[in-house]
């Protein structure tokens, strides 16, 4: 307890209470100290309000238990039991595709609309009506495997060595215009294309080995190109042992 005349006390008028806080003004110190007379401890009533009992719960009467029918046997219905006749006593058991079975069905409907549609092309496949192929189908040589970068004039320049050449033919794809790997060479005369045919296949033109035939679509007969199922091979359909015309018996 401090002195009487301690500096807590010095210059208060109001003896041992404690100075004001600094910037409230003395009215609002009078309320407060007003607000904690009312409480034994001096809270003020927002507070209180915090410790305040719970208001007591409702009395409800207890829950009555309602009557259930009593238990009965199921020897009533032992009739209506399917018995190892019926149909509804072992219905079939559902059998789910399995992953062989789903790949072997993928691809035998890929087969069928890949038939369907070399049927639908195949009706209109007439090589003698196109107008892009070359003049003499006797003096044309074909190069297949060819780089895609390879231009007409490099295959021109080429084959050039064979005979004079009288027009070169690069396929292209209708849609995009890009090459297809494959050209027609027209020679001046059938000696240089037949020249060219013994000679020319396994060349290096820009870093692929390229392979020559002759062309086959107007001149051997029921030939087909690889796209409708044909061309050379044992498992396609023209095959690779189909004779070449009579013209050709000289290479």
């Amino acid at each position: 307890m401090g002195d009487y005349g301690s500096a807590m006390t010095r210059g208060n008028p109001d003896g041992g209470s404690q100075g004001r806080p600094k910037g409230v003004p003395r009215a609002n110190v009078q309320q407060l100290k007003l607000m904690g007379q009312g409480h034994p401890t001096g809270l003020t009533p927002n507070l209180l309000k915090l410790f305040e009992a719970r208001p007591m719960l409702e009395h409800t009467p207890p829950v009555q238990k309602r009557k259930l029918p009593a238990y009965t046997g199921m020897a009533q219905f032992v009739s209506r039991f399917a018995e190892p006749g019926d149909p509804e006593y072992a219905p079939p058991v559902p059998t789910c595709e399995t992953k062989a079975e789903k790949k072997d069905r993928i691809r035998k409907l890929k087969l069928e609309q890949g038939a369907d549609k070399v049927a639908k092309e195949l009706q209109n496949y007439d090589p003698q009506s196109d107008p892009n192929t070359t003049s003499d189908p006797y003096k044309t040589l074909f190069v297949a495997r060819l780089n895609y970068e390879t231009s007409e004039s490099r295959v021109k320049r080429e084959f050039e060595a064979y005979g004079p050449i009288k027009r070169v033919r690069l396929v292209t794809d209708k849609d995009t215009n890009k090459p297809r790997g494959y050209a027609f060479i027209e020679y001046m005369h059938t000696r240089d294309m037949k020249n060219a045919y013994k000679q020319a296949d396994g060349r290096k033109v820009d870093n692929k080995r390229v392979i020559v035939d002759v062309e086959r679509g107007r001149t051997v007969p029921n030939w087909r190109p690889r796209r409708l199922g044909g061309g050379l091979g044992s498992s396609r359909i023209c095959g690779a042992n189909q004779k070449l015309p009579a013209r050709y018996s000289l290479i």
